[in-house]
């Protein structure tokens, strides 16, 4: 093999990379968000055997991109209350109390990861269905229109952060 024909081989393989990973993280986002290493393990498995890297930097790189995607829309949010707070459809305390709703949903989702594997569907449809009464009950509270918790705010917001 030439030399060209070396570094072309080893750009199809950064750019199937990309191309793969890219496929993964935003089209085949989960309610329930596990971590990369179980999420994606039998993508990352294919990659290692058929291209004969090691498995700890595929998985080095589908950690990256998770948390380059998890940072991207973490931005795009921000921004968008941003927007709703300049339009004064959202006060600056309002648009803190979701923000900081959202980081204590993400941190109990987490938490309970491997409860919500145990789970048989109907058994998380129930906890779901309480938990949103609960986000509900707390955006009422707030004065909180409820479409900026579950929709109609460019989007599922909390289901693309994983949360429904």
């Amino acid at each position: 093999m030439k030399g060209g024909d070396r570094v072309r081989g080893k750009l199809l393989i950064i750019i199937s990379f990309i191309a793969l990973g890219g496929l993964v993280l935003f089209g085949g986002e989960k309610v329930f968000a596990q971590d990369t290493s179980t999420r994606y393990q039998s993508i990352i498995e294919k990659l290692v055997q058929r291209f004969g890297l090691k498995e700890s930097d595929v998985q080095e790189v589908f950690d990256e991109a998770f948390e380059e995607r998890r940072s991207q829309m973490e931005t795009r949010f921000v921004t968008m209350l941003d927007q709703e707070v300049k339009d004064g459809k959202l006060t600056e305390d309002q648009k803190k109390a979701i923000i900081s709703k959202r980081q204590e949903l993400q941190a109990k989702h987490q938490a309970n990861i491997e409860t919500w594997k145990n789970m048989t569907r109907d058994e998380r449809r129930q906890v779901f269905q309480s938990q949103k009464q609960d986000l509900e009950s707390w955006a009422k509270q707030n004065g909180i229109d409820v479409k900026y918790l579950f929709g109609g705010f460019k989007g599922h917001i909390f289901m693309k952060m994983g949360m429904w």
